[in-house]
């Protein structure tokens, strides 16, 4: 063969292994449903898109419900992990308000198409999806209960708590929810402001 002819020769594609594979697919997948919803995907056009064969698909994932509850799993323990993660910073209350809101914001500005998932009309339609997201939601709201009642050293009884900690949850959501991925000025000037308001409300109560 000519030495031109083996220049241009390339090289062999290394073979993934199996959790390469399936952090891929996932990812692909993450890209198709957050664009298209769950209903108008199929598991085809998954494959298509990670230019791999359907069989390849059905050996990391069952059916497209399966690798839809997949995608919730991954990206509800990514927000629990960054939001606890926040709660359990030794820096102070204040400053773990401004991080556990901001865990959130990162979520929705950097993993958006996950955001989209967790949001989309099917989770709340499917008993499957929707007891994923709900056991996420009440573990992080347990966790906020669990601090916001002990940092008040005995002023808020757990009930109590529990209603400051719907407030500040639904809060940042809220939000959050509004011109994801806008300027990050815009984008902390929104913290800033949240940080400010549960901040003043929480030491009232108190006090």
């Amino acid at each position: 063969m000519p030495q031109s002819q083996q220049a241009t020769k390339a090289p062999p594609r290394r073979r993934m292994r199996a959790p390469e594979r399936r952090a891929q697919l996932l990812e692909v997948a993450r890209k198709v449903f957050g664009r298209d919803g769950y209903h108008a995907v199929s598991m085809e056009a998954v494959a298509r898109e990670a230019g791999v064969t359907k069989p390849i698909l059905y050996d990391h994932f069952p059916s497209k419900k399966e690798l839809y509850l997949a995608l919730l799993d991954t990206d509800l323990e990514a927000l629990h992990h960054n939001v606890r993660a926040a709660l359990d910073s030794p820096i102070g209350n204040r400053e773990r308000i401004r991080a556990s809101f901001q865990a959130y914001f990162d979520f929705v500005d950097e993993q958006g198409a996950g955001f989209r998932l967790l949001m989309q009309e099917t989770v709340g339609a499917d008993r499957a999806f929707r007891e994923r997201v709900e056991a996420v939601r009440d573990q992080i709201l347990r966790e906020v209960v669990d601090l916001i009642a002990r940092e008040s050293r005995g002023i808020l009884d757990r009930e109590h708590a529990e209603t400051v900690a719907l407030g500040l949850i639904g809060m940042v959501e809220t939000v959050a929810q509004r011109d994801p991925g806008a300027p990050r000025a815009q984008r902390q000037a929104a913290i800033d402001t949240l940080v400010r308001l549960a901040w003043r409300g929480i030491t009232e109560l108190t006090v």
